[in-house]
């Protein structure tokens, strides 16, 4: 899989997006914040229905590509962790 970016992101608002966690190659690297100025708001579903694609990630605690706020309404997108 072709490594996705922030800007990738951004065609995804308002769909649904499966995350896969991976620790190795061109992952995107996620960073989950609490407040801290986060690039999206993500709403985390409890099953894989509907979703548009898979998107494999690195689960950082620095140096993130983009930085995720979970949150339970207005979010930019849903996600489902695999």
């Amino acid at each position: 899989m072709a490594k996705r970016s922030k800007g990738y992101l951004n065609i995804l608002k308002g769909k649904k997006v499966t995350f896969k966690e991976v620790n190795y190659g061109d992952a995107l690297k996620v960073q989950f914040v609490n407040d801290n100025f986060p690039d999206f708001k993500v709403k985390v579903s409890d099953n894989d229905a509907f979703s548009t694609e898979i998107i494999e990630i690195e689960i950082v605690d620095y140096s993130p590509d983009v930085k995720l706020q979970v949150v339970d309404c207005f979010e930019d997108f849903e996600i489902f962790m695999e």
